[in-house]
């Protein structure tokens, strides 16, 4: 008997689900006009990739991308119900870029399991998505987009291709980002990203460029620039909000990094902002 087609319906802008499939198939040998992602959640899933001959087990945490007009051909497992979260979308432009998965077969993407937290940012991230499109919210389609976004963000960072952050550098500077109004030890920083001291310090410097320490001044320093700028918080309330405790010693940092202190640089902002209306 021939393999049937399986239909699929018109995608105004996302079009999405959450389910569990125990014996459901889909093959579509065109493809679909948008593209098809697919983040197993648990159980597994058979992908046979077109003019590939092999077929490919989508463990829990994998994600799967089909392009636009290539052949979609899976299935459930025969183990267990395969959960999944998909969708159907209209890219916007700025997600190609963000595109460039190891490749499965010719227009199939995938991104194995990334680590445990990452996953569970990406799992979460889609199923809000799911959530949104299917709310009835003024706007769902925006928030069921805008939730993906975040979820190929995160695709984005677990991407196992060359010169990406590994994991724990990734968690360090999420940690730092979460508590840079506050006092911040490399001990501190290190427990976050579940390494040692000494060989957070290495990886963390290998990979960004600079040290830890470094890093948190710098990160603190462009803070300041931001709310000296857009603010009009006294200098004290500045340097409190960036974690120093000490007004003194933030303007000697500011303007050892800067050239000028906290109140000329605000002085400065507030003139070119003047000049440019």
């Amino acid at each position: 008997m021939a393999q049937r087609e399986t239909p699929y319906a018109a995608v105004e802008r996302v079009l999405t689900g959450h389910e569990q499939r125990v014996t459901s198939e889909c093959w579509r040998p065109q493809g679909t006009p948008t593209p098809l992602l697919i983040h197993t959640c648990s159980g597994q899933g058979l992908v046979r990739v077109d003019g590939d001959g092999d077929t490919h087990v989508q463990a829990p945490g994998d994600t799967i991308l089909w392009l636009a007009d290539t052949t979609q051909d899976f299935a459930a497992g025969r183990e267990e119900p395969w959960e999944i979260v998909w969708a159907h979308f209209h890219p916007r432009e700025r997600w190609y870029e963000w595109f460039g998965w190891p490749v499965l077969g010719r227009g199939v993407l995938r991104i194995p399991a990334p680590p445990r937290r990452i996953r569970s940012r990406i799992t979460d991230a889609l199923l809000a998505m799911n959530s949104f499109a299917r709310s009835g919210f003024p706007r769902a389609s925006d928030f069921a987009l805008n939730a993906l976004e975040q979820a190929l963000l995160w695709l984005d960072a677990a991407n196992p291709a060359p010169a990406r952050l590994a994991e724990p550098v990734q968690e360090a500077i999420l940690f730092i980002s979460r508590h840079l109004d506050q006092p911040l030890s490399v001990q501190e920083i290190a427990a976050a990203a579940c390494l040692s001291p000494s060989r957070f310090a290495h990886v963390f410097t290998q990979q960004v460029g600079v040290s830890p320490a470094r890093f948190v001044e710098q990160r603190r320093i462009a803070r300041a620039r931001v709310l000296l700028e857009s603010t009009s918080l006294p200098i004290g309330a500045v340097s409190d909000a960036v974690g120093y405790s000490s007004q003194f010693y933030f303007a000697t940092r500011f303007r050892a990094l800067t050239g000028m202190s906290p109140s000329d640089w605000r002085r400065r902002s507030r003139q070119c902002q003047i000049n440019d209306k």
